[in-house]
């Protein structure tokens, strides 16, 4: 990602995290994490990533995105640009994959995850 588009991404994520936990009126939005925005190349769409408690990830998302169009308010009146990009929420499931991936302290697997043996094809001749 180009260093113009990084920082803007940053300034979005900060200004959105500020938003929905000091400025929202919706409490549960307090219970939301932003954890990455990706703007699209011409500023105009950006997709924000979320994390949410568990169970509540539906329900959050759907709220968020009725009430994109009051965020994006909110937005312009603390980031000054020629136009405000779309929010598109989404909910960010690297931290899941993160939990799945990463290994316990007793050396065992995830549930459900066997030990995978890295086989080579090749025979050194």
């Amino acid at each position: 990602m180009a260093y113009r588009l990084e920082k803007f991404a940053s300034t979005l994520q900060q200004a959105l995290g500020e938003i929905l936990h000091r400025e929202s009126l919706n409490p549960e939005f307090r219970l939301v994490t932003v954890v990455r925005v990706l703007p699209a190349a011409d500023l105009k769409r950006a997709t924000v990533f979320v994390a949410c408690p568990a169970g509540a990830e539906k329900a959050l998302l759907r709220q968020l995105a009725g009430a994109a169009g009051f965020i994006k308010k909110l937005l312009g009146r603390k980031m000054i640009l020629r136009s405000m990009p779309e929010l598109d929420f989404a909910l960010d499931t690297a931290l899941e994959l993160e939990r799945l991936l990463a290994p316990r302290g007793d050396g065992a697997l995830p549930a459900g995850q066997g030990a995978v043996e890295n086989r080579d094809e090749k025979t050194d001749r």
